[in-house]
């Protein structure tokens, strides 16, 4: 909150300079940090859901269908407000993975099947945004704008709301835990235990479309948060569900605090996508880990 670039540099500012500052400052770190952790907990949520570690919200076109549902508000409210355009962008989220989870249910949701469903829906997503926006008028720049994510214009209100909501699901996360514990040995072993497994998915399918729509209202449907801080929190030995959905949701806000930073200050005094920045901090984190030999 304290540091930054000014025309003469970088600069450290002081009390009555951070004071100015902080109202500027403090709703977009909150809504950095909230909106990292919500994907990162989808990302997880959806990687035990499925069984598969290459499964996120924009794998699965999540991201996809809550662009199209903030498309679709934009292009018929005249004038949509906020609120409307959050729930068009959950519920085009919660209805794409949903459309994926419908797909693959009658084989036990294999993990190929789940990436395929998803890369076909968010490709479909994605031509249906692209032939909305090639009409060209004041909708479509308004909506490239939010394509590339930023927080910049976030207020206080905001920013608490998506934090309030972050909350809510991590919390909710933990009392699915037991689910998501018995979710990846197997449909058989889930349904042994006891799982009602379609209550079940659809819940988590929820769930996750809940925060994945509410994070890309904040950092555009690219973010690359879901699927790194997931596989993060489980190199750094988070292997149990709840223990797994904390860690990924603290490494999830910690990547999008630096990428909102370097958004704002590496371009000074323009600013640049989040999206770009979270990939440019964690994949290479992610790939050493991945790669180094252990001892």
């Amino acid at each position: 909150m304290g540091i930054g670039r000014v025309p003469g540099g970088w600069a450290v500012l002081d009390a009555d300079s951070l004071a100015a500052f902080l109202p500027m400052r403090l709703p977009r770190l909150i809504a950095a940090a909230a909106s990292g952790a919500a994907l990162a907990l989808a990302g997880a949520i959806l990687q035990r859901l499925t069984a598969n570690p290459l499964a996120s919200p924009e794998v699965l076109g999540v991201s996809g269908g809550a662009a199209l549902g903030f498309a679709a508000v934009t292009f018929g409210v005249a004038a949509p407000a906020a609120v409307a355009l959050t729930l068009g962008s959950m519920a085009g989220g919660a209805l794409a993975l949903a459309i994926v989870i419908a797909f693959t249910t009658r084989r036990d949701m294999p993990p190929e099947r789940v990436l395929l469903a998803g890369i076909a829906v968010s490709a479909l997503a994605s031509a249906v945004l692209s032939a909305m926006m090639a009409v060209g008028d004041a909708r479509s720049w308004a909506i490239l704008t939010w394509l590339s994510g930023s927080t910049g214009t976030v207020t206080m209100t905001g920013a608490l709301a998506l934090a309030a909501l972050t909350g809510a699901v991590w919390l909710a996360a933990l009392a699915a835990r037991r689910w998501l514990a018995l979710l990846p040995l197997g449909a058989g072993v889930a349904a042994g235990a006891g799982l009602n497994l379609p209550l079940v998915r659809l819940a988590l399918v929820g769930l996750a479309g809940l925060a994945t729509g509410a994070a890309t209202l904040v950092t555009g449907p690219l973010s690359f948060v879901g699927l790194m801080a997931p596989h993060l929190a489980r190199r750094i030995g988070l292997a149990r569900p709840g223990d797994h959905l904390t860690g990924s949701a603290l490494i999830g806000a910690g990547l999008m605090l630096a990428a909102d930073f370097g958004a704002r200050m590496a371009g000074f005094p323009y600013e640049l996508p989040l999206g770009l920045f979270a990939t440019l901090i964690g994949a290479p984190w992610l790939i050493w880990l991945m790669t180094r030999t252990p001892r």
